[in-house]
């Protein structure tokens, strides 16, 4: 059975989404910039409540279709 390469890992290739959305998140945090009376930072986080959810479920799938493979 072959190892499969560390760079090509579902986990690793959705945490460095993560952490470059957050590297983004921070960018703006400085700034003082209101929606509808929230700051931006704040709606950022918002959605990405949403955002890490939707990458949970891409991992399932992910993960899923690479022991589908395996078999």
């Amino acid at each position: 059975m072959a190892s499969r390469s560390k760079f090509k890992d579902p986990g690793l290739i959705l945490t460095v989404v993560l952490v470059l959305y957050a590297i983004f998140v921070f960018a703006w945090w400085p700034t003082d910039i209101y929606l509808a009376g929230i700051s931006l930072v704040g709606w950022l986080m918002f959605i990405g409540l949403f955002f890490w959810f939707l990458l949970a479920i891409i991992y399932c799938l992910w993960i899923e279709k690479i022991e589908q493979g395996r078999e």
